[in-house]
Order: structure tokens, then C-alpha cells, then sequence
């Protein structure tokens, strides 16, 4: 297992010895490693695609137990993520597991609060990790995308990325700006519960830039529930349902038209439900595809055949 060490956020040390710093996680946190990781343990399915997009999945020894299961079009997308060794859940990691790989680094994904709570035991395990969390803005994600290059070894690679990716969500946004001349209100539901999302998600930004307003998003919150009776009440013209497995979309569909009082809702009077991998807004990689996949819910013939190019639709 190679050597490592955490400087503190603010620590302008460059290096010591024979190692250097290979980049920073989102919690500001410095790595030092001695050379780029090359086993990586990842404690959750959500930067699978960048992982894999930047040329790294082949470092990948172990993800969660509930990949498969937990993200189908993740493991359609990249297959051989079905090969590498299960660790536990997202919520309990088999450390002896974890352990036995001989990881060179770590990668949980938690909250924008906390790194997660199992890192105080890598910390004493002498385990290096890099924690990154779901990105709240596309800004915030690009840079996501920079820092999880530079700690993988690849750099250039993660530059190069994010350029492409801000690129394609500017000409999306413009392109969708110039063209609509309102902006529908959008309704979006978990499939469970009341869920839906806040101001502070990547979401509620996609939206946005896709030309409508996020129903949940004058809430100064992440991810939140909302009545039935408040969603009735605003009345909103698009509904878009998320979903992680395909069985699950008509299913889903089928329980908001038969929940009490959303018959005479616009969305579902005028025919206008829609669904959505629920990953693909929670990887800034795709949010390209996300931006053109709403836009074509929100505003029907917006793009024409001129909408996303990128190359990572299948």
C-alpha cells in the first residue's frame, strides 16, 4: 500500500519528501500520495461515469455491494463495473473487506457536511481517501470533474472533460433561452414518498437552463418532501417522475395518476407526465443530456435535431 498523508485545507506545502500532492477532494482536503493511485475502492455507484470517462475504470477493485441493483444503466453503460470485488453497502462498508484490496485510495460520497462517518476509521486504519459529494450546481460540478482528474492521475484528462461538458451545457442553454418564450412550471417527484428537490441540487438548475421553473425551487433545501395538497395547489404544467430501474416507470407513472385530487392537475389533464433515469442528474457528465432530455418534456421541438451531441448517449 503506498504512502500518503492529509494536509489540512489552506496548507501551501507543495510536497514532502518523495511525495507529492496529487489533488484535492471537495472538502478542500489535500492528498499526498507518492505516486497516482492505481487500486481504487468506491463506496458508491454515483461517480462510476466519471470515473470511467476519464479513463480510469480499469483502477476500480472494488465498488458496493448494490451496484447491479442500485444502477442498471450505470452497469449497461460500463460493464466490466460488474467484475470488480463488492465491499458492502453505501451505508455499512466492510472495512476487513476494504482492507484486503489494498487500495491505494478511497473514495466515499457523502454529504456536503460531512466527508462521511467511516473516514475517521480509515484515518486510523492508514487508509488515504478522497471524498467527493452530489453536486448541488453545474459550476460546482465542472469543478468536481477537475479535482477528481488531478486526484486519479489524470489532469489532463479531467481538464479536458469539464471543458467539453461546460461547453455543451452553454450551447444547450443558449439554445434553449433563445427559443422559448415562457417558462412552465416543472414538478419533480422521487417516485416515492412526496419526495422531490430544493434549490440547493443540480436540478433545480438543469431545469432552469432547460427553460422551466423548478416547483420545489424556492425551498432553500436539498432534498425535501412536499404535500399533495401543495403540489395541487401550484398547479404545475410538466411533471417529470425519476426512476433507477426500467420496471419501475410505469409503475410509477400509474401511482401519481391514481394519487387523490392530481386528475385535474395541467400536467396530467394535458398528458404531459414524463420519466427520468434518476442517475443521470446526479453525474455532471450527462448533464448535457439531462438539459436536452427536460427540454424536450418542458418545451416539445425546442432543439429540433440540433440538440446534444456529446457521445455518451447510447
Amino acid at each position: 500500500m503506498m504512502g500518503f498523508f492529509v494536509m489540512a485545507r489552506g496548507d501551501t506545502g507543495c510536497c514532502a519528501g518523495n511525495r507529492q500532492i496529487v489533488g484535492e477532494d471537495d472538502f478542500g482536503r489535500k492528498i499526498v500520495l507518492e505516486k497516482p493511485p492505481e487500486r481504487i475502492v468506491l463506496l458508491s455507484g454515483t461517480p462510476v461515469d466519471l470515473i470511467y470517462e476519464l479513463g480510469a475504470g480499469h483502477m476500480l477493485v472494488g465498488v458496493v455491494d448494490t451496484i447491479a441493483t442500485s444502477y442498471p444503466e450505470t452497469c449497461r453503460r460500463y460493464p466490466s463495473i460488474l467484475e470488480k470485488e463488492g465491499v458492502g453497502r453505501f451505508s455499512a462498508p466492510n472495512i476487513e473487506k476494504i482492507v484486503s484490496l489494498a487500495p491505494d485510495l478511497i473514495i466515499p460520497f457523502a454529504s456536503s457536511e460531512s466527508p462521511g462517518k467511516y473516514t475517521t476509521v480509515f484515518e486510523r486504519r492508514g487508509l488515504a481517501y478522497a471524498a467527493f459529494v452530489s453536486v448541488e450546481n453545474v459550476a460546482f460540478g465542472i469543478e468536481q470533474i477537475k479535482r477528481m482528474g488531478s486526484v486519479l492521475g489524470k489532469e489532463k484528462e479531467g481538464k479536458a472533460l469539464a471543458h467539453k461538458i461546460r461547453t455543451e451545457v452553454d450551447t444547450l442553454s443558449k439554445k434553449i433561452s433563445s427559443r422559448i418564450k415562457d417558462r412552465p412550471l416543472v414538478y419533480y417527484w422521487w417516485g416515492t414518498r412526496n419526495g422531490t428537490y430544493g434549490a440547493r441540487t443540480a436540478i433545480n438548475e438543469l431545469i432552469e437552463l432547460a427553460g422551466g421553473v423548478n416547483l420545489a425551487g424556492q425551498f432553500d433545501a436539498q432534498h425535501m418532501e412536499l404535500s399533495p395538497e401543495y403540489v395541487i395547489a401550484r398547479d404545475p404544467d410538466v411533471i417529470v417522475i425519476s426512476y433507477w430501474k426500467e420496471s419501475q416507470r410505469d409503475e410509477r407513472v400509474a401511482a401519481l395518476r391514481k394519487k387523490p385530487g392530481f386528475s385535474g392537475v395541467k400536467a396530467v389533464k394535458n398528458n404531459r407526465v414524463h420519466t427520468i433515469e434518476g442517475h443521470s442528474f446526479h453525474t455532471t457528465i450527462r448533464f448535457a443530456e439531462v438539459i436536452q432530455t427536460l427540454a424536450e418534456f418542458i418545451h416539445p421541438g425546442v432543439l429540433g435535431d440540433s440538440g446534444y451531441s456529446g457521445g455518451l448517449r447510447p
